[in-house]
Parts: structure tokens; sequence; C-alpha cells
């Protein structure tokens, strides 16, 4: 069998942090399957002046992530008529799957994010008569299927794949419920694969003083790590509430210490809420790390902490369990899947700062198994998750019993 993976949520020269999940998966099927990756960027016409665009640019046509050659076509993203991308998107890639296909028939086109990524492929795949997968991850359908246009794209997108792949059991729940699937479509089609998962060889527990050490970190103070992108949807701006709380009300001391890994949009506004609120010199912002740089500081914390509005399965929560290190999240997408109260970790409501305030404090008092905490995923490697891709793949390739062609 041999995998075209089609996704805007890659690495690339411009930011080689980006979506480094859907890397490591594709990393571990590509021990055991043929795989080609094409990830399309948006097209940045030389004339156009913004500087959050202009990175684009710079991102070759092909390029190699590690060992991956990845292939970059160009599709218009029309501002403010974000529900063309789909079909901009499927004349993109168009000419790379036609150029697939002619080295085996046995391919199938897996899409990473239902949009415009699964969109894209859909117009594509049905042109060129091939068979195709999408996975949902998260804000494609929690918040793009809010648009009445992008729902009908999703919609038939999915009645012509061979399967959907679902990240959380909730993610499945939610496509079903908003009847994103045609009636004549089995809903077994839709199925639950994780796209959350850890190298063992990088996350693992390990003697907290030692990576201190390394991280020239105060060994007595204790130490909440946030790792994710700086954007609204995080929540960032409820920890740093919380984190105001905590100092305002002394429950937590001068050596304590509030981590915040990543970069985004969203930076400046946090570096000066922690500043207005008195309490920018407990908190630093370390901006995007290396995947390796992460492992060290997660595994230096007391605590991850995850606040976010609205999530899939956040593969840091995964890579800190893996850890041995507790996680303070949300009650919001997967979550709840990852993350079991006090077993692994703490679970709040979203945009709640006195209670992720409380939270942390209960998390600090409380004993943590490294082991215990890291036994509550260890299914979830990449080898595994990608021995499961890969049976639901070759079950769509070759029409298996849960795939309901239309």
């Amino acid at each position: 069998m041999r995998i075209a993976t089609v996704t805007t949520f890659f690495p690339n020269a411009a930011d080689p942090q980006r979506a480094v999940f859907v890397a490591n998966l594709v990393s571990a099927m590509r021990r055991i399957h043929d795989v080609d990756v094409i990830a399309p960027v948006p097209y940045v016409p030389p004339w156009l002046r913004v500087a959050r665009w202009s990175p684009l640019r710079r991102i070759p046509r092909r390029e190699w992530i590690g060992n991956i050659e990845v292939e970059h076509p160009r599709f218009v993203a029309v501002p403010r008529a974000g529900s063309l991308s789909g079909l901009t998107y499927a004349l993109a890639i168009l000419p790379s799957l036609r150029r697939l296909r002619k080295f085996s028939r046995q391919l199938i086109v897996h899409a990473h994010c239902a949009f415009p990524d699964g969109v894209g492929v859909a117009f594509a795949a049905r042109r060129l008569g091939m068979p195709y997968v999408i996975t949902a991850h998260g804000s494609d359908i929690n918040v793009y299927a809010n648009s009445a246009p992008v729902r009908a794209q999703l919609r038939r997108a999915f009645s012509g794949a061979s399967a959907v792949i679902a990240v959380s059991d909730k993610m499945r729940t939610k496509i079903l419920d908003l009847d994103l699937l045609p009636e004549h479509r089995d809903p077994k089609c839709v199925v639950h694969i994780p796209c959350a998962g850890f190298d063992p060889g990088i996350f693992f527990p390990r003697p907290r003083s030692a990576l201190r050490r390394e991280l020239s970190l105060d060994l007595s103070g204790r130490i909440v790590v946030f790792a994710g992108e700086l954007v609204a949807i995080k929540g960032v701006d409820t920890l740093i509430e919380a984190w105001r709380q905590l100092c305002s009300r002394a429950r937590i001391d001068s050596r304590d210490r509030l981590i915040v890994l990543g970069a985004g949009r969203c930076r400046s506004e946090l570096e000066r809420q922690a500043m207005s609120s008195g309490i920018h010199d407990r908190v630093l912002f370390l901006g995007a790390q290396p995947h390796a740089a992460v492992s060290r500081w997660i595994g230096a914390a007391d605590l991850l902490c995850l606040p976010s509005r609205n999530e899939g399965t956040p593969n840091v929560v995964v890579e800190a369990l893996a850890s041995g290190v507790p996680v303070v999240a949300t009650r919001v997408g997967g979550l709840p899947e990852l993350v079991t109260h006090r077993e692994n970790g703490l679970l709040v409501e979203p945009n709640h700062a006195d209670a992720l305030a409380e939270a942390i404090v209960t998390a600090f008092s409380q004993a943590w198994a490294p082991d215990h905490v890291r036994l509550s995923v260890a299914h979830l490697t990449w080898d595994a998750i990608a021995a499961r891709n890969g049976r639901c793949l070759n079950e769509a390739l070759q029409g298996g019993s849960h795939v309901a062609m239309a």
C-alpha cells in the first residue's frame, strides 16, 4: 500500500515546529508503508506586505523535513472568503496526486484536517478516481463546521470518504451529531483513532533535579509549564490570571515559576498581561522550542497546564503524561479521554481562573507516582498509532466491512 498524506499540518522551513505530531505519525508509518507527503501552503503575492504572511514565501517547493521529502504546492487562500479554500486547495494538489498515481494503483490519499485539507482532497481524489480517508483533528469540526457553506462542503467530502478518522471519541460523536455524515453512510465508517502519541525514547520519567540543573532552574521551586501555540483558544490568559491570584494570595512563593513555551500572535498581549499584573518576574516566556528541548522542560516541571477553551487531543498532554508529569487541564474536547481526574491529573471548566488556581495548588499538594502517570498513556506510542492508522487505510483501500463506500 502506498499512502499520499496531504495536509497543511506539517513542519516547514518557515515554521519547523508546526504540527510536529503529524510528522511523527508519518515517520512511524513510513516504517511500515510507502508514504509521500504533500503539504500545501497559502500563496502569498509578492505585492502583499503582511508580516504574518511573509514567512510563507521562504518555504521552498520541495524540502526535506528530517528524512521525509515534502512537496509544498501553493493554494490561494482568499481573505474573507475562506469557504473557497477547499476548491483552490484541490487545484493545487491535483498535479501531485496525478503524478503519484502513475507509480502505484494501490494508492490511498490521507488528508489530515477536514478543512480545507479534507475538502480539497475530496475534490481532487474524486476527479482522479482515487480512494481517500479524512482525519478530523479539532478546529476543523469545532470551529469551521459552524459556517454553513463549510459545513455543506464537509458533508460532501465525508460522503465520499472511504473512512473518516476522529482523533477523539468526543470528536466522533460531534461529527455524527452535526449530521456531517449523510444518511446513506454507515456511522461505523467514522472511527476513533488518536493522533496524539509519544516517542518513548524522548518522553519518559527522568530525575527532575538533574533536568533543573541543566536548565538553570531553582531546585526548590515549583514549576508549571504550558507548551503550545499562543493563540486565544489555548486560554493562556486564564492561566496567567490564575497565577496572579496564587501570587497575590501568597499561595505560591517567589521561587515558583510559570514557564510558557510557544509562539503565536497573542504573545505580546500575554506578556503585557503578566507585566500589568505585577508577576512578570514569575512568568517566563521562552518562545517556540525544539521538540527535544520541550521534553526537558516538561520533565523538569511539577505540572503541565493546558487551559484551552477548545481542543482535539493535544499531543503535549500525552508527552507530559509519558514523562510521568501530571496534567491540569480543562474539561474540553478530547482532554477527558487523556486526563482522568485525580489519577493522572486534574480537570476544570474552561475560562475559570479561580478554579484553575485551586487545581494547581491541589496538584502541587498531591503525591503523584510518575510510573503510574506514564502507564495511563503507555498504549499511545507513535508505532502503535501508526499501526492502527495503517489498518484503517488498508481496509479502506480494500473496501473493508467497516468502510461503507458511497
